[in-house]
């Protein structure tokens, strides 16, 4: 308790109680600013950190930690601050004003949370940067890695891995776009320096669900492997796919296992003419299994395989191909990966070995 004698004791208690009291007014402010969610019947205050197509995410006034609600158990939400809410094709920055009947009240346009994309808090100036890019590529994630490798020794050697994976999904449709390219030099003492690794691979495939199992594919890939004597190797499919197994983590996780069929086409051409014919094409049954795993502290890996055996040979003439990926992430948004790349051609050059296996561990950064 504040006690106050005096002339001069009674202008500074007076200071010091009107600050007092712009504290606690500011105090009260900010608590009378907490958004609210009302939640079966009961009214919750806090902080709305998240939205996205399954529910929203929210901090309560008392205590630690983030709530996940979803819209079902949802009667009513209004915000203090605007949020950044994508929507379909669309956008709208205003406070969160209300909800019922799957319809958010943002500012003031009613959004079928059906179509919402994502929502995030934004500040008082508007959108950042971040928020643009983040409202541009709403529906595109991927990675960009990198991996170099240096020793001198008796033996020198130096390479390095670049690739770039990109995905755009919005139901019923997914483009993949991906590309890699790795590159590495050998030089022994006393010796003159010889090409280990150079090889280039590109990938476009579209996929469309036609039911949450069934699927239909198309892709084209390329590959360049100075190594085995490759100059290009083309591969277009088409096929279809069914998910044998799924496991939905929330709304952009899952764990799976699929696996498709179809035909293809291979068209090679070698740098070497030692043994004609320098092209060789064949029709082919395309055969292949899909997986993706998320694994404890945030660590995810991925699987694919693909078997190529030709029409008219199946085990004359084939094509079979690995590729597994393991990801870590260290700090948000980098990762450290380690990938493996199997291929097993049974008709490769004349001067080049069946199996060829790429291994590489370094960063990624995903978006």
């Amino acid at each position: 308790m504040v006690t106050c004698q005096g002339d001069w004791f009674v202008r500074s208690c007076a200071r010091v109680l009107r600050g007092i009291g712009v504290i606690a007014l500011v105090a009260y402010a900010g608590t009378a600013a907490a958004d609210e969610v009302t939640s079966k019947g009961t009214v919750l205050h806090g902080k709305v950190t998240g939205l996205s197509g399954a529910g929203i995410t929210f901090e309560p006034e008392y205590g630690k930690g983030a709530l996940a609600i979803k819209w079902a158990d949802i009667e009513n939400i209004r915000t203090d601050g605007a949020f950044q809410v994508l929507y379909g094709e669309e956008e709208s920055d205003a406070p969160l004003q209300g909800f019922s009947n799957d319809m958010l009240q943002v500012g003031a346009t009613a959004v079928d949370v059906k179509t919402l994309h994502s929502g995030v808090p934004i500040g008082a100036a508007g959108p950042s940067f971040n928020d643009r890019m983040r409202s541009y590529w709403r529906y595109w994630d991927g990675s960009f890695d990198a991996a170099v490798n240096v020793q001198q020794a008796t033996t020198d050697t130096t390479g390095f891995l670049l690739g770039f994976n990109t995905v755009r999904t919005k139901d019923p449709t997914k483009l993949t776009i991906g590309a890699t390219y790795r590159y590495a030099t050998e030089k022994k003492s006393g010796q003159s320096s010889s090409t280990t690794q150079d090889q280039a691979i590109g990938l476009v495939r579209g996929d469309y669900s036609f039911t949450p199992r069934i699927y239909g594919f198309s892709s084209a890939d390329a590959t360049y492997d100075a190594i085995q004597k490759l100059s290009i190797r083309g591969v277009p499919k088409l096929g279809a796919g069914y998910v044998v197994w799924e496991d939905k983590l929330d709304e952009d996780k899952r764990n799976f296992l699929q696996v498709e069929a179809g035909g293809a086409y291979v068209y090679e051409r070698y740098f070497t003419s030692a043994r004609p014919p320098t092209d060789r094409d064949y029709f082919a049954v395309a055969f292949g299994a899909l997986a993706g795993y998320y694994l404890p502290y945030g660590a995810h890996a991925d699987w694919r395989v693909d078997y190529l055996p030709a029409v008219n040979d199946f085990t004359g003439q084939y094509l079979l191909r690995n590729d597994f990926g393991l990801t870590l992430p260290l700090i948000d948004p980098i990762s450290a990966k380690f990938s493996l790349l199997d291929e097993y051609n049974n008709q490769p050059a004349a001067d080049a070995k069946h199996n060829s296996l790429y291994l590489a561990f370094g960063l990624s950064i995903g978006w």
